[in-house]
């Protein structure tokens, strides 16, 4: 990583925790398309593109900021680029505060309503970044910070129609579960580091069965509310492939290390994103 440099593409692709940080995006742009299929303005969308990579920049650099000691500690600098020499902490720190007020400068261009959302979703982040990561309540910004963006997507659109309520339960139920996959590579070195975020607290195999019970859940109200508002074919296709996606997490981290740990991660990732666009097809609000 040192090679690479402060200002390499892979330097900040690290700092925007590339994998979480593109899921969010393909489902904020895909909730963003859907809902203004009828009078799509793609000025609007490359907006809504903006406000969501600065936002996820901005938690991902901050992150990186405060967990340098952490990161050190548990040998990350490999994969880390302030450990590894490749990019000073400042810098980092002076980006993410650059990300986080670009995020809200694209969010205003949107509208009050989208500003209003963008600044919660940025509080929930820099909350967890700098406070809440090492407590028991370590989830609780993902579960108020993920349902906001399928409302990204329709503040784009400039329409909030009602049936997005269900977007509550369901993404909040998911952020239980992607955050507990997320953090389970890393229980035994958050351990050694103090760090005492809910997935140490509860140990590998409470955390592993509470993100699998969410994550079933989150599949079952999202299968209930689209065979009830929407169509029939599109909901049982994204709940059956989000299915089994969460089973191939189950196989693939079940009695594994942390490398088998993170693709389960990936796996569960890919099962949300499955689920978010089955429903969004099936519902179309």
């Amino acid at each position: 990583m040192t090679a690479r440099g402060p200002w390499h593409p892979a330097t900040h692709l690290a700092l925007l925790h590339a994998a979480p940080g593109f899921t969010v995006m393909g489902v904020g742009l895909a909730f963003g398309v859907v809902a203004g299929r009828h009078h799509l303005a793609p000025g609007r969308l490359a907006l809504l593109a903006g406000l969501l990579a600065t936002n996820q920049y901005a938690a991902g650099a901050l992150n990186d900021a405060v967990d340098v000691e952490a990161d050190t500690a548990a040998g990350r600098a490999a994969d880390k680029p302030i450990p590894s020499g490749a990019i000073s902490r400042r810098t980092v720190a002076l980006l993410a505060l650059a990300g986080g007020v670009a995020s809200l400068g694209f969010a205003l261009a949107l509208g009050p309503a989208t500003l209003a959302l963008a600044a919660v979703g940025l509080a929930c982040a820099w909350s967890y970044d700098l406070w809440l990561k090492g407590t028991a309540v370590s989830v609780l910004p993902f579960a108020i910070a993920l349902p906001l963006v399928p409302l990204f997507g329709y503040g784009a659109a400039g329409r909030f129609p009602a049936v997005l309520w269900w977007a509550w339960p369901i993404g909040a139920l998911a952020a239980v579960a992607v955050h507990l996959a997320d953090s389970l590579p890393d229980v035994e070195s958050d351990r050694a580091s103090g760090v005492r975020g809910l997935a140490p607290r509860l140990g590998v195999s409470r955390a592993a069965a509470l993100a699998a019970a969410a994550y079933a859940l989150a599949g079952a109200i999202a299968l209930a509310s689209g065979l009830t508002a929407g169509e029939r074919r599109a909901t049982l296709a994204g709940t059956a492939l989000a299915a089994a996606l969460g089973v191939a997490a189950l196989l693939a981290g079940a009695g594994g290390g942390p490398a088998r740990r993170r693709v389960a991660y990936r796996l569960l990732l890919a099962g949300m994103v499955a689920l978010a666009l089955g429903w969004v097809a099936a519902v179309r609000p």
